[in-house]
């Protein structure tokens, strides 16, 4: 399709800059001239001044998006010569011609240096001339669909957190009593804290449900004091007061234990079954993705074969298909792995905790945990931190509450490793073991190779899963697992305050890849005399660690209808855009700091990271308001305001036998991160 679509976007130190379309075309030019006339219902550039010789567009095939930024120079225009047209054409001769509207170019901005604005406390190349020697990389494109703040949590990040906090109590429930007079007591008082926690557990629930259930009435007791000596309930003393305490559904905590006693001590009992559970629905999650991912590559890949058959068949009389390329395809065919057959549908039953998982039934009585685990500080939460050393070991206890007289005479262990954030199957891992004793500790080695590919700074999962066959021939399983962090050399323990003031990159010159024009005047026609633009806008910020360069998503609009018969053309409604900051152009701003500098690949490569990126991730709303006429050309921006944080950095010294990341030592670093943004209205005047 032929087309001439003509915006006027910015102007810099030399040019004035246009975005063109001119859809299947593949020549364009344009007209600069005095003024305009109608000929045949056309707006027309008259009194042509220049006119430039037909251009090859950039853009050769057409696959929807065929727009191009153009840069005119400024001594093309003045104040007379202001107006320009594009002319678009299938080749240098003319065929298949197409015109643009006629736009305006603000010849007020032609004086106006667009690198300097006066803002307070700026970060500009006059402030720190080295700055001029920092080269951002090109700005690039990025969908809305690629700035996210949050997510809602899953099922399996709420099921991991349950099992974290239930976990102590399991394994008390299982540890088997000590021998000795006092051992009887102390254990039974490590009973007795458990199930006070799950008492305490319990009512907190409900202190927090009861709220939302209609008819019952909120928590109505008070612990302060009443002065009159005479109150029959105050029998230990006004500072004493032991009715004094939060009620749930009108109950007393203490008496509300009581009566749930019975159903705590059911949960303590089924708490490694609940555990196993979880951790079982987890592993499933992760096999049932990789199944299906498995299924559609090669669903594509016999897609792709049988296309390529397809094309090698010969037309009417025309001799067969080459042997050879049929015997190629029928080979990639063999060797392609054949798609599952697809399941029966399974009969509706009643579902239980003693859900079997194939031939395999979780146990109720057996209980993986990682043992010997050293946790360290990272980005603000304690977790295991490995590194990708000649050899890990991991130590798994098989925690049972009554030990048999006979060991187990084989085992299977599978060692799982995946990215809980895209569900990857990472590695995959299965060891062998005979006579395992109960409440015993094995170990299982990871050699430098098996781990070399797990990747780095990333949030994973490390799961553990063990199966065993009975005396009486019944299989059973149990799956514990535990979070980790592969990290390099440095890595981020903490991010604290900001331990600077504000600075605004106001040189348009030196940090144009931070500035971001969401919005521009219209050109109108003769029905229009001025335009206004009150919008609520919607401008996200958010930090890449994977990219070099910032990105910049493109302004959407949810524009109220237009009134027809007023002279404005307003433009009111809806606003959304955003900046995607990198975090390698971050770091070139510490040069703007006096006494800072920037961190080096090390430093960089420990905040680099998805988790961090994540959470430093913003929004703002604001309502932008503004007006003008019809030969005042409007322009919004939107740059980004920064601040220095001081950011903790780990750097490991020691490992423990295991591999575990042992002795560390802290280091403070400053780094630039977004706290605002500064909204820049820019308007022409008659010039």
């Amino acid at each position: 399709m032929s087309l001439a679509i003509l915006h006027w976007e910015s102007a810099d130190a030399r040019n004035y800059l246009f975005k063109i379309d001119i859809g299947t075309n593949t020549c364009y030019r344009f007209k600069i001239g005095k003024r305009i006339i109608d000929r045949a219902g056309i707006r027309w550039v008259d009194d042509v001044s220049r006119q430039t010789p037909f251009r090859q567009k950039k853009k050769l095939t057409f696959l929807g998006d065929s727009e191009e930024e153009v840069a005119l120079p400024k001594n093309y225009f003045d104040r007379e010569n202001c107006y320009v047209q594009l002319l678009s054409a299938k080749d240098p001769s003319g065929r298949a011609p197409a015109v643009s509207k006629v736009v305006r170019v603000p010849i007020g901005l032609q004086q106006i240096n667009t690198t300097h604005f006066t803002l307070s406390s700026s970060l500009s190349s006059s402030a720190n001339t080295n700055m001029y020697t920092t080269d951002f990389n090109p700005v690039r494109n990025i969908s809305h669909d690629a700035q996210q703040l949050a997510q809602q949590a899953s099922i399996e990040d709420i099921l991991g957190s349950l099992v974290r906090a239930v976990l102590p109590a399991a394994i008390n429930v299982l540890s088997p009593p000590a021998t000795g007079s006092g051992s009887g007591s102390s254990g039974s008082g490590t009973a007795g804290g458990a199930t006070g926690m799950l008492a305490n557990l319990l009512g907190a629930v409900l202190r927090v449900v009861a709220p939302s259930i209609p008819g019952f009435s909120a928590p109505q007791s008070v612990d302060t004091p009443m002065v009159n000596d005479n109150n029959r309930f105050d029998v230990n003393g006004a500072d004493n007061n032991q009715f004094s305490k939060p009620f749930v559904f009108g109950i007393d905590d203490a008496l509300l234990a009581s009566l749930a006693g019975p159903i705590i001590q059911q949960g303590m009992q089924l708490l490694p079954q609940l555990i196993n559970a979880a951790n079982q629905h987890k592993l499933q999650t992760l096999q049932a993705n990789n199944q299906l991912m498995t299924t559609l590559a090669g669903d594509v890949q016999r897609r792709l074969m049988l296309q390529q058959l397809l094309q090698h068949q010969p037309a009417a009389g025309a001799p067969a298909v080459d042997p050879a390329v049929l015997a190629q395809l029928i080979a990639q065919l063999q060797n392609a792995p054949a798609a599952p057959p697809a399941a029966a549908p399974a009969p509706a039953a009643a579902q239980s905790l003693s859900v079997s998982n194939g031939s395999y039934a979780l146990s109720s009585t057996v209980l993986l945990t990682f043992e010997s685990l050293k946790l360290s500080p990272y980005n603000g939460q304690k977790v295991l931190l490995l590194q990708q050393t000649d050899k890990i070991v991991f130590k798994i206890k098989l925690n049972v509450s009554t030990a048999p007289s006979k060991p187990l005479p084989r085992a299977i262990y599978t060692f799982y490793i995946k990215d809980p954030a895209t569900r990857q199957l990472l590695l995959e891992k299965t060891f062998r073991r005979k006579d395992v004793m109960a409440n015993s500790v094995l170990d299982f080695e990871f050699m430098k190779n098996e781990i070399s590919g797990i990747p780095l700074n990333k949030n994973i999962e490390i799961f553990a899963e063990m199966r065993w066959r009975t005396a009486s021939g019944k299989e059973y399983k149990a799956v514990g697992n535990t979070p980790a962090v592969f990290v390099q050399q440095y890595f981020a323990q903490d991010q604290g305050a900001a331990v600077s003031g504000e600075k605004e990159l106001t040189d348009m010159k030196v940090y144009r890849s931070f500035w971001n024009k969401v919005w521009q005047s219209p050109s109108l026609g003769k029905s229009k005399s001025l335009w206004e633009l009150n919008v609520d806008a919607k401008y996200t910020v958010t930090l890449s660690a994977d990219h070099t360069a910032n990105g910049i998503t493109p302004t959407k609009l949810s524009v109220d209808e237009k009134d027809k018969e007023s002279l404005t053309d307003t433009t009111s409604g809806k606003m959304k855009a955003g900046i995607e900051l990198s975090i390698t152009e971050l770091n070139k701003l510490l040069g703007g700091w006096e006494g800072a500098a920037p961190l080096n690949d090390e430093q960089l490569a420990a905040i680099k990271t998805a988790d961090f990126a994540r959470s430093n991730a913003s929004e703002m709303i604001y309502n932008i308001k503004m007006r003008g006429r019809t030969y005042e050309q409007g322009m919004v921006w939107i740059v980004p305001v920064f601040r220095q944080f001081e950011i903790t950095l780990g750097k490991v010294e020691s490992l423990t036998q295991e591999g575990y990341v042992d002795q560390l030592n802290s280091s403070k670093v400053k780094f630039p991160l977004p706290v605002s943004a500064r909204i820049i209205s820019i308007k022409s005047n008659n010039q």
